[in-house]
């Protein structure tokens, strides 16, 4: 009680210190938008009635995809190859800066509450896939960055559900720009195509996987890996990422 008095603890988004056995304080983590408390497009994972009309836009003219809801604009305009996205969290506010700090600025003391978020909050059923594999990252930025943010993620899920997971058969082989530079999908899947490679061809055969990574925007990136694997022989590809961003 005397160490927590004159070493408290402080919250890892405002650095205010408080009493509790998480890393975030409650004001903090009551800020936070959950993707489950919004309708949201039955495949890709929109939330209908928070993005821009870009994504909503006829959301109620296709019949309706699963219980959760129809299928957004951008669904009905075209299909991803993925079977279906889900995010825990709008990429907002102090979650977004915590999530900038785990992948950009060694973070990894944010790695067991971002970790918690996808465990607690883990959509699909247990047994619904074989493999757990994150979206890689190319060895140039990995020499730079020390670690790949969506295998630490990846990993730690894997551990906590008992699902295989697989740091090693899918790949990174082109180096890209980063997507945040570019303001529109097409530009995005551009410049990710023909991005990434399946080492081992039999590796995914017949395999449902589970594609896990920290942030989905347009979802340019997780098609462009879900396309790659699918064509690798795997059943299907579903997508879990820990945020839900805006394109801009």
């Amino acid at each position: 009680m005397m160490l927590d008095l004159i070493f408290p603890e402080i919250c890892s988004v405002c650095e205010t210190p408080f009493a509790g056995v998480h890393p975030v304080c409650g004001n903090c983590h009551s800020e936070m938008k959950f993707l489950r408390e919004f309708s949201s497009c039955g495949k890709c994972g929109a939330p209908f009635g928070f993005f821009s009309d870009e994504n909503n836009e006829g959301a109620d003219d296709g019949p309706p995809m699963s219980e959760s809801g129809h299928l957004c604009g951008r669904c009905l305009r075209g299909s991803f190859s993925f079977e279906t996205a889900r995010s825990v969290v709008l990429y907002e506010g102090g979650i977004r800066d915590m999530i900038h700090e785990f992948k950009y600025e060694g973070g990894l003391g944010h790695e067991g509450f971002l970790s918690s978020l996808l465990i607690e909050n883990f959509p699909f059923p247990r047994d619904g896939f074989d493999l757990i594999v994150p979206v890689p990252m190319h060895i140039s930025k990995l020499r730079i960055r020390e670690y790949n943010q969506s295998a630490v993620l990846a990993f730690r899920l894997a551990r906590h559900s008992g699902i295989k997971c697989d740091l090693f058969t899918f790949k990174k082989i082109r180096d890209t720009r980063p997507q945040i530079e570019f303001r529109n999908e097409e530009e995005r899947r551009r410049n990710v195509k023909g991005a990434f490679s399946v080492t081992s061809r039999g590796a995914f055969k017949g395999r449902s996987v589970l594609l896990v990574d920290d942030v989905f925007t347009t979802g340019s990136t997780s098609d462009e890996c879900a396309r790659e694997i699918l064509g690798a022989g795997a059943s299907r590809v579903s997508v879990f990422t820990l945020s839900r961003a805006k394109a801009v």
